[in-house]
């Protein structure tokens, strides 16, 4: 792409001491007052009085255009698509933020990252005691709560009856504790969950986190080679598997694999994604057995995208924030309570999950969260102008990021979207770097016009500020050093590499 312009070379601490009066006015993404509000209306509770079940399908890393419900040539994902012609898809869905760490408590406590405060891998987790949460209010009004998340603690437990990284319901309700062996085995444990609560009037909450498309790309037969089955080459682009570190070169294009390859590993990483899939068709066919389908709100999103190849960032993601990372799905699927097959294309964002599952509840929408509930958009009702979608960027774990200019969360990339622009904020020292885009016109991001639309520009640019000069974080420069045992975890999720900074 070429390279990006620069607008007048002022230092980021001169125009936040200029956006620091806004910060008041400002609070997150485009305003300071709640979006959610306790007056919110209550959408849910049917005839008989009983609060619909809530399951929250989350998956590791999944690009919502590779599902066919979106337009993806290839059988990826049939059983996401069947939830999507029952219900509402959200076509411009944004995460909080590029990495599960940030993202994950911003679907659940409704608030962009620099107010819940869990910014990096290594962060104590326990900032985030005291926040509300989708899983307390719904607890408060009679759910039960289970999380089945294959090895995720990002101190969102505290709220669930059940949660552990690796429990498991045995046949006569008591807890065993095992490891999720892949997606297939989280959905088993799921559904051994909710038949241990037969004749249980309570409705349930539950969230399931799938993983099987982050890197390495390495889905169990016949899913790994499903898509490509003559290829006879290499798989580079899963080496620096464990123990070995992973290769930063490769992720961002300095290195390049033969694009034959690189068209193998898409179609390894469609392979996960239709792995991912048929557990989520496992367990949503428990659930029609049981009965619970027509009384059930179904959620299908992701904690943040991936990069395959756009902008020279490869099977990666965190780092940058261009559409491929920050763009998730959002299937949201309500009998009874949203239409069916409908395809909505403002901006939501993934802090809108609470407030919205909350809305569709039937319970009031509580103060002090910075997402809104989707409903009234869903139903074709005034909502108002979508507010601006705000994401930051993850920790950097490769010295060969030629766009990392500063560490710590001084250093983090933050971006401002709406309907049609997108404006990024690249910290480097004297000046920042802006980037912005036309996304009508460029959905690629390959031009930068920031000269064109100057309203627009001072528009978001005064919004990313605002977040920015209301960030208690925003000039912490330390890299905080990883625990052993935690960067052995990284390392073997591929987030840790090698090699000097060229």
């Amino acid at each position: 792409m070429p390279g990006p312009r620069r607008v007048t070379a002022v230092p980021l601490t001169v125009i936040l001491a200029a956006a620091a009066a806004m910060a008041a006015l400002f609070l997150a993404c485009g305003a300071g007052m709640p979006e959610g509000g306790a007056g919110g209306r209550a959408a849910g509770a049917g005839a008989s009085g009983r609060r619909p079940n809530i399951l929250l399908l989350t998956v590791d890393t999944l690009r919502p255009d590779h599902l066919g419900c979106l337009g993806y040539p290839r059988r990826t994902s049939p059983h996401i698509d069947a939830l999507a012609r029952r219900g509402v898809i959200f076509r411009q869905a944004i995460t909080a933020a590029g990495r599960t760490v940030q993202s994950f408590p911003s679907i659940l406590t409704g608030v962009n990252p620099p107010v819940h405060g869990l910014r990096h891998e290594g962060q104590d987790s326990g900032i985030l005691e005291g926040r509300l949460t989708l899983t307390r209010v719904l607890r408060d009004n009679g759910y039960d709560a289970f999380a089945v998340t294959q090895g995720l603690n990002v101190g969102l437990h505290r709220d669930f009856e059940l949660y552990d990284p690796d429990i498991y319901i045995g046949p006569d309700g008591e807890k065993v504790y095992r490891p999720s062996r892949d997606d297939r085995d989280a959905s088993v444990k799921a559904i051994a969950w909710l038949r241990s609560r037969r004749g249980n009037p309570r409705p349930f909450f539950l969230w399931m986190r799938y993983d099987a498309p982050h890197w390495p790309y390495a889905a169990p037969p016949p899913y790994g080679e499903m898509f490509d089955p003559a290829y006879g080459g290499p798989h580079t682009f899963n080496a620096g598997q464990k123990p070995e570190p992973r290769r930063g070169d490769m992720i961002f294009g300095m290195t390049r694999l033969p694009p034959r390859e690189v068209e193998h590993a898409v179609a390894h990483y469609d392979g996960e994604v239709a792995f991912s899939d048929q557990a989520i068709g496992d367990l949503m066919k428990a659930i029609d057995a049981m009965g619970e389908t027509a009384r059930t709100v179904v959620v299908v999103t992701a904690d943040h995208g991936e990069g395959l190849g756009e902008h020279d960032y490869f099977f990666e993601h965190g780092a940058y924030l261009y559409e491929p990372i920050v763009r998730v799905p959002l299937i949201v699927t309500a009998p009874g309570l949203l239409p069916e097959g409908k395809v909505i294309d403002p901006v939501a964002r993934t802090i809108d999950i609470m407030p919205t599952l909350i809305d569709l509840a039937g319970i009031p929408v509580p103060e002090g969260l910075q997402g809104r509930s989707l409903v009234p958009l869903a139903r074709g009702e005034d909502h108002g102008p979508a507010p601006p979608a705000y994401s930051e960027s993850g920790r950097n774990y490769f010295k060969e990021n030629p766009r990392q200019f500063i560490e710590g969360t001084a250093g983090k990339w933050r971006m401002m979207r709406d309907d049609r622009f997108k404006l990024i904020l690249i910290p480097r020292d004297p000046e920042p770097i802006w980037e912005f885009y036309d996304l009508a016109a460029d959905p690629g991001e390959t031009m930068n016009v920031i000269d064109r639309f100057p309203d627009d520009v001072a528009r978001l640019r005064s919004a990313l500020l605002a977040i920015v000069a209301g960030d208690p974080g925003r000039d912490d420069r330390d890299e905080p050093p990883l625990a052993d045992d935690l960067e052995e975890r990284l390392r073997s999720l591929g987030y840790v590499g090698g090699g000097d900074r060229p």
